[in-house]
């Protein structure tokens, strides 16, 4: 791995989702305001930790509810789970 760069996952749908990933998700529970359904693993990048990117549908808690397709970033250091600030972007709106 190389420091900075984003390494791809070979995708074989999230059925087959690495267990690192599986647990770096888990993270995003419980976030106030809307709700996120993981759609693709896209790889890591090694950083302070490692960073598990994500493709996924981001819900909005508003009437009616809103969706997007955004990326998400969560890092792992020291086996602690975080969302990286500001990477949560709308790609499809």
């Amino acid at each position: 791995m190389t420091l900075g760069k984003i390494e791809f996952e070979n995708f074989e749908g999230l059925t087959k989702m690495p267990q690192k990933a599986a647990s770096a998700w888990s993270a995003v529970g419980g976030m106030v305001g809307a709700s996120y359904k993981p759609l693709v693993y896209v790889g890591t990048q090694q950083v302070r930790g490692i960073n598990h990117w994500f493709l996924a549908e981001q819900t909005l808690v508003t009437n009616p509810p809103v969706k997007h397709i955004v990326t998400i970033a969560i890092n792992e250091f020291n086996g602690v789970y975080a969302i990286v600030p500001d990477s949560i972007n709308v790609i499809i709106a």
